[in-house]
Parts: structure tokens; sequence; C-alpha cells
């Protein structure tokens, strides 16, 4: 582990650029790492060892008394840190997680509990609640020796009431974290609130970094930023070609994504997304955006709430699992939100008003603390959540371990083309699925086709004849379940390596697979 120096600079002019210890190199490509978002304050205080794990069995015994106490800490300090983060990296990486997205980490204003971080009072220190600089520099080097790599929400565009801007901050701005670069040997950059800059602003701030970062050896620095609208514009994509790595797809795509896992609408809604116009053709290469379920904001749904609010499907478990698995096997870079692989189901509708009148901060109910203390997920006190046995965490992990793979199979899941397949079920025409029936797809890369397919109905078995490309597949051929969705919990740690489905030819040149799925069920083959 590097060294830094204890002491913060007081003043811009005399922050030291020079890398401290090793510089880890950048990834090839970005469309190969799976993203995890977290909020340090609410994500692991080192202490679950304390605690007992939440019982899903019982969900009762870790019920919160008083309920107004747990609203109210839902609004303060909760106590994550980022040594805290750190004792969870087995926990991330048994996940599939490759990257660690951590929200802004810099010192807020003493008397303000801030622990979302955006009103900034010292750009160059990190808020004592989270820990130290050292602590940051100590978490990234664990990751990088895993691996693993972590980038950083900033921001540039708002601050504490403390300081105004001048024309010549941005300039100073990227000095500020080319300096926090040189300390932590952190791997990319979220660049929060982009879409309240302008676009010179935008471009200078980027071009700074980027070329910071290649002259210290960071060849693929990642450089994220928030969209302007509900597609990729022409804007974002300008900026893309010239400066951002990619911007983040969290306006219109995580509500299709939704309804589709969801069984709400036609999957063709979701699917045209990846179609043949500009938006579509950035999306389908897959390396300029980065795919969002949920995130720490939600503003892009119309109340703030989790996928898994509010819902009562038999199968709760695993439908949360797939419509990450739709992420994790479409192109694009997959972000999780922390909690999502434990079914959180945070939403604005825990504010109970006879109790607090006021209807501030419903954005709290989105930001449980997985390690529990006084605000913990589902209106609980003193339990924790890092269950590694929890249905929908073996899920993911099961899918993440084959889009991970090193071979044609885990490359044609992050850099193959998509292809949505028509399916037939009950003698009908084979056509694009309607609502609530079994949904196929398939990422192609060269020789090799990768095939997925999700029940969309959420309480009814579905079953149809599912088209592959017939010559990949020629007569007589089989093809291969990676993963199924109600395999034992020993078979999704293992897969079974011998379960296959004959491929059919039919009189017209078209190949099938027969698929029968449970409700939110879901296969991979290839």
């Amino acid at each position: 582990m590097a060294k830094i120096e204890e002491l913060t600079p007081q003043q811009l002019s005399i922050t030291d650029l020079k890398p401290r210890g090793r510089v880890y190199p950048s990834p090839i490509s970005w469309r190969d790492q799976f993203l995890y978002q977290l909020i340090v304050d609410r994500f692991s205080d080192d202490n679950e060892n304390q605690r007992e794990l939440f019982d899903r069995a019982n969900p009762l015994k870790f019920q919160v008394k008083d309920k107004a106490d747990w609203m109210t800490a839902g609004t303060k300090f909760a106590g994550g840190t980022l040594r805290g983060i750190r004792s969870k990296l087995n926990y991330l990486q048994r996940l599939g997680v490759t990257t660690l997205w951590i929200n802004p980490l810099w010192r807020q204003p003493s008397q303000l509990e801030t622990y979302h971080s955006d009103r900034i009072q010292d750009f160059l220190d990190i808020d004592p609640h989270f820990g130290t600089r050292q602590d940051l520099r100590d978490l990234i080097d664990a990751a990088h020796d895993r691996r693993m790599y972590v980038i950083l929400d900033v921001i540039y565009n708002q601050s504490a009431d403390n300081w105004f801007y001048r024309d010549d901050l941005i300039a100073a701005l990227a000095r500020v974290y080319q300096y926090w670069i040189a300390v932590s040997d952190c791997d990319g950059f979220c660049i929060d609130s982009l879409k309240h800059v302008s676009l010179e602003d935008s471009r200078k701030f980027c071009t700074a970094i980027s070329e910071y970062t290649q002259s210290i050896g960071k060849d693929n620095f990642l450089l994220a930023g928030e969209m302007t609208s509900g597609s990729m514009a022409a804007a974002d994509i300008d900026i893309i070609g010239r400066n951002l790595s990619a911007v983040l797809d969290n306006v219109q795509a995580p509500n299709e994504l939704t309804a589709l896992a969801k069984g709400l609408v036609d999957p063709k809604q979701f699917f045209d997304l990846y179609s043949n116009n500009l938006a579509g053709e950035y999306r389908q290469i897959g390396i300029y955006h980065v795919c969002v379920l949920d995130d720490e904001r939600m503003s892009f749904r119309t109340n703030k709430q989790r996928f898994a609010a509010y819902s009562n499907v038999p199968n709760l478990y695993e439908q949360v699992a797939h419509a990450v698995g739709v992420q994790l096997t479409m192109p694009g870079i997959p972000a999780i939100y922390y909690g999502t692989e434990q079914a959180f189901d945070g939403n604005q509708g825990y504010h109970d008003y006879s109790l607090e009148g006021e209807g501030l901060a419903e954005d709290r109910y989105i930001k449980e603390a997985m390690f529990g203390g006084d605000f913990g997920a589902f209106q609980t006190v003193n339990c924790h959540f890092f269950d590694i046995d929890h249905p929908t965490y073996l899920r993911i992990a099961a899918i993440a371990r084959i889009r991970n793979r090193q071979d044609k199979i885990g490359k044609a899941l992050r850099r193959g083309h998509h292809y949505l397949r028509e399916i037939s079920f009950c003698n009908y025409p084979f056509s694009i699925p309607p609502q609530g029936e079994l949904v196929a797809w398939s990422q192609v890369l060269f020789d090799t086709e990768v095939l997925m397919v999700l029940n969309s109905n959420g309480l009814e078995n579905r079953g149809a004849e599912v088209t592959v490309d017939t010559y990949m597949h020629p007569q007589d051929s089989e093809m291969t379940f990676l993963y199924k969705s109600d395999w034992s919990n020993a078979d999704l740690r293992n897969p079974r390596q011998n379960q296959t489905v004959a491929v059919q030819h039919h009189n017209d040149g078209r190949a099938t697979v027969r698929i029968d799925l449970p409700p939110s069920g879901m296969v991979i083959l290839a």
C-alpha cells in the first residue's frame, strides 16, 4: 500500500501532481466492466460482525419500534466509511463487480448533515465522517490488488454556501481533481450535473483531466457524465467524441428497462433504444453509455423508489436479478446501485406524514444503510444486509460470472452485436413478442451466439419456440444452458455442464430452441 502525506495542502498552487506510488493502468475497454454505485455513508461501517444478518424468513425480527426515530436517522450521517467499503471487497467481487463507483468524498461544512456530499467546503480534503486520505488510497490500492477499478463522483457546478465561482475557477477545479488522481490512483470520474455546465467549460475540464491521466500512464481514464435529454442527443454524442468517455443513460432507459422486466409494456419499447438510429447505433457499440436501473437520485422516476418497491409478484427476487441480467447481457457499461442485489425496496412511501408533516428529503428512503445501524432497509435497525446467499445476489453473481468470462462467450456478451429474436407460442406465427410473453435476444460476435430468454410475465409460466442463428447452429446441433434461474443454489454457484436443448430446423430455414420458464424466469444459452 502506498503511503501518502497526512497534511492537506492549504493552497491549490502548492498541490503536488506527481503520482504517489504505483499508477494502475486503465482497462482496455470500459464495456468489459461491471459498475457498482454506492454511497459511502450508507454502505458499510466495518462493524457488521457486531450485528445479526437480516432474517428474510422473519422480517419483523428487526422491525423498528419508533418509526419517527428511524425516519429522522435517514436525514443524518449514518456512519459508513471508506474502511467499511474496503472490508466488503470480497462481497463485491463474489457478486461479479469489477468497478466501484463512489459518491463525492470531500469535506462538508461540519454544521450540516450532508451525508450525500453535495455541499463541498474543502475540495482538497476528505470528509472526516468517511475517513482519511490514506483510507481512500488504501481502498483503491486494495481494489487494484484484486484487479478491480474505482471511479469517483466529482462535482464542479456547486459547493457549500461559503464561496462563489469566478470565471477562471473551472481551470482550478481541473487541478483539484488532477491532484486527487495523483493522490488516490483512482481510475475514472463520473461528472455530476454535467448538463448544468456549458459545453465549452465541460470541454476544458475533460481535456485537462484526459491530458493529465494520459501523461501518467492511465490511457483510458473514464470520464462519464449525465445526459441532457431522454435520448442520446447529438450534443451528448459530440461531447463523447471529443471529451467524455461515456454518458449515464439515466433518463429514459431505466424506466423502459423496468417496464420490460416487469412485463408492463411491449418489449420492443425497450429494445428500440438499440434500433437503427444515431442514438441506437451508439448504444449498440456499447462503449459510450452506462446502463442504469436504479441510482441515488431516481430523478427518472415519478417518485423516489427502487425497482423492487411496491411489488408483490411471487418471484420478486428473481425479477430484480433479471432486470440486472438484462443490463449484463446487452451492449453498454452496466451499473447497479447498492442494495439492488439484496432486493432493497426503498421508496418515499415509507414517509409517514403524521410523524413528519413536510415531505422533505424523500430521497432518504432510497439511501438505506446496508450495514444496519439506525436506518436499515425495510424499516429495520441493528441488522446488516450482506447476504451472499440471497436469491437475488446469487443470480446476479451467476450471470455476471458468464459476462466476465475471458472466452468467446464472455466477449460476445460484452462486445457482441445485439439482435432481438422472434418467438412463436401456441402455434402463432413467429414475431417479436407482445407484452407478458417470453422475450429473447442474442449477443453475436463472429461465430459465437449467446442467447438470453426472459419471461416478462411475473405471474404465469410461459413457453415458446425461440429463433436462433441458422448458420451457427446446423442440423442436429445443441445449445448448452449456462444459466437457469430455477437452478439450486449449488448449481447457481457451480453451473451444470451438461444441460442442453436441441436446435430444431424448420422447412422455411428457421432454426429454433424450445424454452419454458416460470414467472420472471430467465435462461442463458450458448
